[in-house]
C-alpha cells in the first residue's frame, strides 16, 4: 500500500506541477529546473516520473516501508503546499 500511496502523490504533484506551469510558475527544484531550462519541460515531467517510480521501487524491494511511508507524509506536505500556491497566489 505504501507504494501506491507514493505512485499516487507523486502522480498529483505532476499535475499540480503542469497546472502551476500553465498559470506561470517555475521549477524551483534545481535538479528539475535545470532538466526543464535545458531539455524541455515534457523531458522533465517524464524524468521526475521515472525517478518517482525507481525510487519507490527501489524502497519496495527493499521492503524499506517505514522509509516509504516518512516519504509519504513528505509528498502529502509537497502536494498540499502546491495545492495552495495554486490556489491563492496563481489564480
Amino acid at each position: 500500500m505504501p507504494y501506491v500511496a507514493w505512485l499516487g502523490l507523486n502522480a498529483a504533484d505532476l499535475l499540480l506541477t503542469g497546472t502551476a506551469f500553465l498559470l506561470g510558475a517555475r521549477e524551483l527544484n534545481p535538479f528539475l529546473g535545470t532538466i526543464a531550462i535545458a531539455l524541455s519541460t515534457e523531458r522533465m515531467f517524464l524524468i521526475k516520473l521515472l525517478l518517482a517510480v525507481a525510487l519507490g521501487g527501489a524502497l519496495w524491494q527493499r521492503r524499506a516501508f517505514t522509509t516509504m511511508r516518512l516519504l509519504n507524509w513528505a509528498m502529502i506536505g509537497v502536494v498540499v503546499y502546491n495545492a495552495l500556491i495554486i490556489t491563492y497566489a496563481l489564480s
